[in-house]
């Protein structure tokens, strides 16, 4: 009985330890995840701006391939966070687990 309370109170704290750092992963990865998205976003506007260079009628091109370029960028976001969130989610809960076995 002492073992499975024991157990039960251990699963709580792995899994308060896992959320905690999955809420510090996702603030901290938010700024290399804007960084990532404007940067994106500035190589679809210069690749428009060179296609609008080589054509002929380059406004109505020009105006739909930033359009185009806008809407790819935001379709990628979440995947963009989600690959940057989960290996520093990862590198924070295997550190704090380390930590924790340590002092055991």
């Amino acid at each position: 009985m002492v073992k499975n309370i024991y157990m039960d109170h251990q699963r709580r704290k792995d899994l308060n330890l896992r959320l905690g750092n999955l809420i510090i992963a996702i603030f901290l990865a938010t700024v290399p995840t804007a960084i990532t998205y404007g940067t994106l976003s500035i190589h679809g506007l210069n690749i428009c701006r060179t296609l609008s260079s080589k054509v002929a009628n380059s406004t109505e091109i020009k105006t739909t391939c930033d359009k185009a370029s806008w809407d790819t960028t935001k379709s990628y976001i979440f995947l963009i966070g989600f690959f940057i969130t989960l290996p520093t989610w990862m590198w924070f809960y295997w550190s704090m687990k380390r930590r924790e076995t340590d002092i055991k």
